[in-house]
């Protein structure tokens, strides 16, 4: 990829990741912080995700027809940029398990999606408790990875930069 393209993908990614907060619910009873599944960073119960959905009421369109779409897209526009961030700043095999790692976090964002969508297509909360606990806990590892991504590519960045 050519470094037009890199930062063309860079600004994409960023772009729906910018459409995807901003067209979130905003207000959910003070049930989370962060008014999103995919935001919770600390594990949810069946009776949280219960009352944020109850929470956000007539505002659960939004995120069923623009974030969950945009949601489609951003996991591969992200894993794309981290596996060509890696490309251009890690050693061959560090970029090969990075990449790996990189695909391993969109897997688990399209399936914690999937089951989030079971989860919002019943906002009378009529889903089992494990759909409730299978998204938090998909969540978790999402975010694990994500981090686990993100520090290795600071760092390779942060060398890279050093070095020149």
């Amino acid at each position: 990829m050519t470094d037009a393209g890199f930062r063309a993908l860079t600004l994409a990614t960023a772009v729906l990741f910018a459409a995807m907060a901003l067209a979130s619910p905003m207000a959910c009873g003070g049930v989370w912080r962060l008014c999103s599944f995919d935001a919770q960073i600390v594990p949810y119960s069946p009776a949280e995700a219960r009352a944020y959905l109850q929470a956000i009421g007539p505002a659960i369109w939004r995120y069923l027809w623009i974030v969950q779409p945009l949601d489609l897209v951003f996991p591969a526009a992200l894993c794309l940029l981290i596996r060509e961030a890696a490309a251009r700043w890690a050693p061959e095999r560090g970029a090969r398990r990075l990449g790996k790692m990189a695909v391993i976090y969109a897997g688990i964002d399209y399936l914690e999606n999937a089951v989030v969508r079971l989860m919002l297509e019943r906002p009378g909360g009529d889903f089992p408790d494990i759909a409730a606990r299978a998204a938090s806990g998909l969540t978790l590892v999402k975010w694990l990875v994500l981090a686990i991504l993100g520090i290795a590519l600071a760092l390779l960045w942060l060398r890279r930069r050093s070095a020149s």
